[in-house]
């Protein structure tokens, strides 16, 4: 009786933050179910495609759930404060559970880790450079260049206004000047339609065509016969040359 009164007395103080956030770690659990079980399917064998698009489309609406209640009790998540209460060197088996065997033991050493509140000590240098270099610029002596005042701001931002519209009279000009060769190009005409007329009516018609002269090609053939009848002529034989000596006699 009084286990069921103080089981009932608790679930009535229970606040909805409480079940908000019991139904955030349901979720996060069916996550990794749905994860592990994602990577022992494609461990066993490769899975087709379409089981992989199934099993993507319900990771990630699980995930977009999860996102959802994350966003709804974040505000009031930052309204609280964790403050370690016990620390212990030895091992806690509550503690083990709660961080799935990722954490054993909550001592000195893991809880500044765990609950950090400020940055690493090398974050914070960092974050001090950051700070005196942004200093220093603002003085006049960031990046090796001053600090411009604003009469110099306003004579700068004049002369790029005046180099702008000097590079855009130089743009509309040359648009004009090739709107205008553009124009003349067109206007030009490279064929005359006489020349046409004469070509077509040549060639569908034979309009001032001349005949060939066949006077000099006969004489060339008749050439060309008459070599060939020489060359076919039996050559005649050659007479052998007489050479006579003559002596003169001497005087008796």
């Amino acid at each position: 009786m009084d286990r069921s009164a103080s089981t009932t007395a608790t679930t009535m103080h229970r606040s909805p933050e409480y079940d908000k956030l019991q139904q955030i770690l349901d979720k996060v659990r069916e996550v990794k179910l749905a994860l592990a079980g994602f990577f022992i399917e494609y461990e066993q064998g490769q899975p087709s495609w379409p089981t992989i698009l199934d099993q993507m489309n319900v990771l990630s609406s699980q995930v977009t759930t999860l996102r959802g209640l994350v966003r709804n009790l974040l505000p009031t998540l930052r309204t609280n404060s964790i403050i370690p209460m016990c620390l212990s060197p030895e091992a806690d088996a509550t503690v083990e559970q709660l961080t799935e065997r990722r954490l054993s033991v909550f001592n000195h050493d893991f809880m500044p880790q765990l609950l950090r509140t400020k940055n690493l000590p090398e974050i914070d240098e960092r974050e001090r450079l950051l700070n005196t270099n942004s200093n220093s610029s603002l003085s006049g002596s960031g990046f090796g260049r001053p600090m411009l005042n604003p009469n110099e701001i306003q004579m700068r931002v004049q002369e790029l206004n005046a180099a702008l519209h000097s590079t855009s009279d130089i743009l509309q000009g040359t648009k004009v000047a090739t709107d205008k060769t553009e124009k003349q190009f067109d206007l030009q005409r490279f064929t005359n339609p006489s020349d046409t007329k004469q070509l077509l009516e040549a060639m569908n018609y034979g309009t001032a065509l001349k005949t060939p002269d066949t006077s000099t090609s006969l004489t060339r053939n008749e050439q060309a016969n008459l070599n060939q009848q020489m060359s076919n002529q039996p050559q005649r034989s050659q007479v052998p040359s007489l050479r006579i000596k003559t002596v003169s006699k001497a005087n008796r």
